[in-house]
């Protein structure tokens, strides 16, 4: 039997990551990162994150960059002024409804034409997540957590949560896995990394 190839993603738990978290050092988003290395979950970043990155000074650029790579990149619809030409695609009216839905919910006192760039880039990521069939995205920006059930809502239970949150729902997958594996042995060997000590309490 063919061995699935690290990372594989054992719990199918994708996840997208606002660009202030790819290289947090909390205790939280390490344990994802590692989760993610070890074959339980996937983390993605959007386009939108290197355009951020674009704007950093130069020494800050080459490590967030670097950090930034380990991150499979996901291409989101061009936006005019914001994205680059080479690492977007060209958008569909369906993804354009998705944009402008995203910006409503987040920013609804804004007008996107005349909006702030970080707020358009934040729109930009949660609806290119949306768009790839992310299950959430992960962020400390308590402006996007705050608006997190009316995008829930709105895009079928698409989650905006904390890293904590995040690593409690990918315990819960861990925990299913491995049942599942113990049900039935002949599905095969998973990491031994996490032990049942090293994940989050299950929420009463």
């Amino acid at each position: 039997m063919a061995i699935a190839p690290t990372p594989h993603n054992l719990t199918a738990l994708l996840l997208f990551v606002d660009t202030h978290i790819i290289d947090a050092t909390d205790h939280a988003t390490v344990c994802l990162r590692r989760l993610r290395d070890e074959g339980w979950i996937n983390l993605q970043r959007t386009d939108a994150m290197d355009t951020e990155l674009a704007d950093a000074p130069a020494e800050k650029w080459a490590r967030l960059t670097e950090a930034s790579a380990s991150y499979p990149e996901a291409l989101g619809p061009i936006v005019w002024g914001q994205s680059r030409w080479d690492s977007s695609v060209f958008g569909s009216e369906e993804d354009h409804a998705r944009l402008d839905n995203v910006f409503a919910i987040l920013f609804p006192n804004a007008d996107r034409a005349t909006a702030r760039d970080n707020h358009i880039r934040d729109a930009m990521h949660v609806s290119t997540a949306i768009r790839y069939g992310g299950f959430g995205f992960i962020t400390r920006e308590r402006r996007l957590l705050n608006k997190a059930v009316l995008i829930a809502e709105r895009f079928h239970g698409f989650r905006m949560w904390s890293p904590e949150e995040a690593l409690a729902e990918a315990a819960a997958r861990i925990r299913g896995v491995r049942e599942l594996h113990r049900r039935e042995p002949h599905r095969g060997t998973l990491p031994t990394w996490p032990t049942e000590g090293d994940l989050p309490e299950a929420p009463e």
